[in-house]
């Protein structure tokens, strides 16, 4: 560690004694909480989430009159099994109701700062936040960080989509413009992140030549030790180094997050910047929830601050570890406007087994896709994931979007420089699926208004 990383890190030890921004005690909680055992996380977890239902019931009157109307009481979860007692929440539900309803009493309005979901999919959901609960979300990001390898003070290098907050407005009118405490981020961006914001990618996924060559040229000035963002640029990049023949020796992680990637895409990026490739999960109104780990056998779900239940589609039941599964997360930090049972809206799977790092923290898979993308097809679930590892397979493949015609007839919108792999495509892609699917070659496909790029679009 250099001397000015540790010079950080006792300044940020400081800050959490001296003033309100606690978030490196925070983070050296969660670094303990490796080691505790796996009863032990799950016993402070359960505190945490029976104290976080009682203040709710107490204190926010839309959980009190929601829970009341179904004659619940906090008192009536005492086992992991009463959750099922409790209502499961989605933004379209918490988009009906004020905010008044959802903020605990005895907050003061201008303690509170927004953050929105990502509207990729709907009405972004509006949720508030304090310092305390932003706190706990920096402490994450830390931590997700220093599993990388990374620590204070070291360069980082960020792409984010067009219409994220970090670009405060420059390319895109939406709510997420708007970033909590801009001033601390921006500090922190400067001086403990160093940390170089690149454009977005623009307008489609067929990325700017102009763009890969600036990018290239601002990496081997700027000298990042990790890149992170959206991983979808990450991979078109690591296609565009393999094509120039050029490497970035200084990149030593990356992380990615913003849109599901196969493991095609992943090995691409790992082989191209010849180091470890990192997925970060969660998400503006919830943090980081889940990362991973040097031994890439999931993502260390982050159970002091989140409980995450996976659940069968169709039904409320929990799903067997191992099994795709709705992603519905208990947000235990936020005490202004309470996540109680939040459906994300993405599916991925439990991992029963520890994870051979050491750490006690349990393991989930990345996501596989969002559940409102998915399609069924003779009975059968197709997911993100599935797509992408069979178009991903071939190298060139740039992007694609997969969309439903007229009669339920399933087309697959291609980019590539290569004219014959449409039918080698649309040949894999009948042939596992089992029945025709139309592939078209196109110039470029538009972003999501979120920025994001959608894999497939019902």
């Amino acid at each position: 560690m250099t001397f000015y990383s540790r010079t950080l890190e006792t300044l940020y030890a400081c800050a959490g004694k001296l003033t309100p921004y606690n978030a490196w005690s925070i983070f050296k909680e969660i670094q303990k909480g490796e080691s505790l055992s796996l009863e032990e996380l799950e016993d402070i977890q359960w505190k945490r989430l029976i104290s976080l239902i009682s203040f709710a019931y107490d204190n926010v009157p839309f959980y009190h009159d929601l829970l009341k109307s179904k004659g619940i009481h906090p008192d009536d979860i005492r086992e992991r099994g009463d959750l099922l007692k409790l209502p499961i929440m989605n933004k379209e539900t918490l988009n009906n109701y004020p905010v008044e309803k959802k903020m605990a009493r005895g907050v003061a309005r201008e303690r509170a700062v927004p953050v929105y979901s990502s509207g990729t999919t709907g009405k972004p959901l509006q949720v508030l936040v304090d310092s305390q609960c932003y706190n706990h979300q920096y402490a994450n990001l830390l931590y997700g960080y220093y599993l990388t390898g990374w620590r204070l003070g070291k360069k980082i290098m960020t792409i984010r989509n067009f219409a994220h907050g970090d670009y405060v407005g420059k390319y895109s009118v939406s709510a997420l413009n708007h970033e909590p405490y801009p001033l601390m981020r921006k500090l922190a961006y400067l001086f403990v992140h160093r940390k170089k914001l690149l454009p977005p990618l623009l307008p489609g996924m067929k990325p700017e030549e102009n763009l890969l060559e600036s990018t290239l040229d601002e990496m081997k000035r700027f000298s990042p030790f990790l890149i992170e963002g959206n991983g979808y640029f990450w991979h078109v990049f690591s296609n565009y180094l393999k094509k120039r023949g050029e490497q970035i020796a200084s990149v030593k992680a990356v992380e990615t997050d913003e849109v599901p990637l196969s493991r095609s895409q992943r090995e691409r990026i790992a082989k191209a910047f010849n180091c470890k490739v990192y997925d970060n999960y969660g998400s503006h109104e919830l943090g980081v929830v889940a990362h991973g780990c040097s031994e890439g056998l999931g993502n260390h779900i982050f159970s002091l601050s989140h409980y995450i239940e996976f659940l069968q589609e169709g039904n409320e039941y929990a799903a067997e570890a191992g099994n795709s599964a709705r992603v519905i997360v208990t947000d235990l930090t936020n005490r202004v406007m309470p996540l109680i049972r939040y459906d994300t809206g993405d599916l991925a799977m439990g991992i029963a087994r520890p994870c051979s790092c050491g750490r006690s923290y349990p393991l989930m898979s990345p996501i596989e896709g969002r559940a409102i993308n998915t399609l069924t097809l003779a009975g059968k679930q197709y997911t993100d994931k599935f797509f992408q590892d069979i178009i991903y397979s071939f190298d060139e493949t740039i992007s694609f979007q997969v969309k439903v015609r007229e009669e339920g007839k399933i087309q697959v919108l291609l980019i590539t420089e290569a004219g014959e792999l449409p039918q080698k495509v649309e040949k894999e892609l009948s042939r596992i699926i089992g029945q025709p699917i139309e592939v078209s070659l196109v110039k470029d496909i538009p972003l999501e208004s979120s920025g994001k790029v959608r894999w497939i679009k019902p």
